[in-house]
């Protein structure tokens, strides 16, 4: 198999008798987004739910999203709690087999012209500095910790007006994410080192440092939209891995990541609009009495100290007639017997079931309830697929819970600004 053909992998993809070296296969296999294993006089390379391109070299390999870059970039936006992000690849000029990494930057790109048609947004920033003249705030502790009666230089906190603010940091750091990426179109990255120019005087922090969290306000609100593009490209999955002098970088990202997330922030939605309780992702609790074994069950509905249902998301195909590897159910009864409930609910991404998704365990109380999320229609369609897995949540644990009233939408998010996107897009963030 040449190695041209590791550009034009899809998910569960497997390919043999690739010509790679050891370093190239090792590299790969550090990235995720594929394996690579000794078979033969080649290597056996595998794409999973790990979907992307990295570069490795003159090496090229992409691995194709079985819903389209599209719909993933789409599912990513609704998982961080952004609603109907619509992108028209027409308009943006897309390949039909453009790689998410590509949608990414070009959509970032593009609504950075608007964004930042005029200018890059100044504003305040706090900091202390040690000046010879007085300007803004005294710190007069540090004052006299600092300079033991010497009257320069003064510790001072100032209020600068810069360019070097929070929202811009994120913007640059995102840009230079997005440069690094292979197989971006050749305007595209112009387009992107142009907002690195228009950037330059905003401090690049080091590799690995956290941002702060943006804050909509009025003031930025033309640039909710490219902000929440730039939490998709630092929050994705940039990717390097160097295996002495060959090194693979890329964007990979992980799709069962991708539906946990879409499917939690959707349920938590609905628990804060209708109840019963509140959603917890990932809570750990132990499993026997000297708490040396844990579980961590990926979705949890409580109401204060009482689980009221369990449920785990798998990004796994159900067979024709419905069944599932036994491992999920042994998985789903013991965190159902752990928290004492009486039904536990495995949520799989595929088409339908044609028949009723229930089963009683034998020898106990507890029945395994099976949903499935189509991942292949449109978000609206998903988003009605998750509320009808809520409300069987709710009818499984009892009479529901006060609502809480609360509905998380923002209503300055709700504004048109920008022209790629609806003006429905980034209406609520998470």
């Amino acid at each position: 198999m040449s190695r041209e053909a590791l550009q034009h992998l899809s998910e569960g993809q497997v390919l043999t008798g690739v010509d790679l070296t050891r370093a190239e296969a090792v590299a790969l296999s550090g990235t995720k987004l594929v394996t690579a294993t000794p078979e033969g006089d080649g290597w056996k390379v595998a794409a999973g739910q790990w979907v992307g391109a990295v570069r490795c070299g003159d090496l090229k390999v992409r691995v194709a999203p079985k819903v389209g870059a599209v719909k993933v970039l789409q599912l990513l936006a609704r998982a961080h709690g952004v609603r109907n992000l619509h992108v028209d690849a027409d308009q943006l000029g897309l390949a039909d087999d453009a790689d998410l990494s590509t949608v990414l930057a070009v959509l970032f790109e593009r609504e950075a012209q608007t964004a930042l048609a005029q200018r890059p947004q100044r504003g305040y920033r706090t900091e202390d500095q040690s000046l010879p003249v007085v300007r803004g705030r005294i710190r007069l502790v540090d004052q006299a910790l600092r300079r033991f009666g010497v009257v320069t230089p003064i510790e001072v906190t100032v209020d600068e007006w810069t360019l070097d603010t929070d929202e811009n940091r994120r913007l640059r750091a995102a840009t230079r994410v997005l440069l690094t990426l292979p197989g971006i179109p050749k305007a595209t990255r112009s387009g992107l080192r142009r907002v690195d120019r228009m950037l330059a005087e905003v401090t690049l922090l080091p590799r690995g440092a956290r941002l702060p969290p943006w804050i909509s306000t009025r003031l930025n609100r033309h640039l909710h939209r490219l902000l929440y593009l730039a939490d998709l490209a630092l929050g994705g999955g940039s990717v390097e891995h160097r295996v002495g002098d060959v090194v693979a970088h890329g964007f990979a990202l992980n799709m069962a990541w991708v539906f946990e997330a879409l499917v939690a922030q959707v349920l938590e939605e609905e628990c804060l609009r209708s109840g019963p309780g509140r959603l917890l992702s990932q809570q750990t609790y132990a499993l026997d009495e000297g708490e040396r074994i844990t579980i961590k069950p990926d979705l949890v509905v409580s109401a204060g100290s009482e689980v009221l249902a369990v449920a785990d998301t798998k990004y796994k195909l159900l067979d024709d007639d419905g069944s599932f590897p036994n491992a999920d159910s042994y998985q789903l009864i013991t965190y159902a017997l752990r928290l004492g409930l009486s039904a536990g609910h495995l949520l799989y991404a595929g088409k339908p079931l044609s028949h009723p998704g229930v089963h009683a365990i034998r020898g106990s109380d507890i029945s395994l309830h099976i949903h499935a999320v189509d991942l292949t229609q449109a978000l609206p369609d998903i988003e009605r697929q998750v509320h009808e897995i809520h409300r069987r949540l709710v009818v499984a644990c009892g009479p529901s819970a006060p609502s809480t009233g609360a509905s998380g939408t923002p209503e300055d998010l709700l504004q048109p600004a920008g022209q790629l996107l609806s003006p429905s897009a980034f209406a609520a963030p998470k």
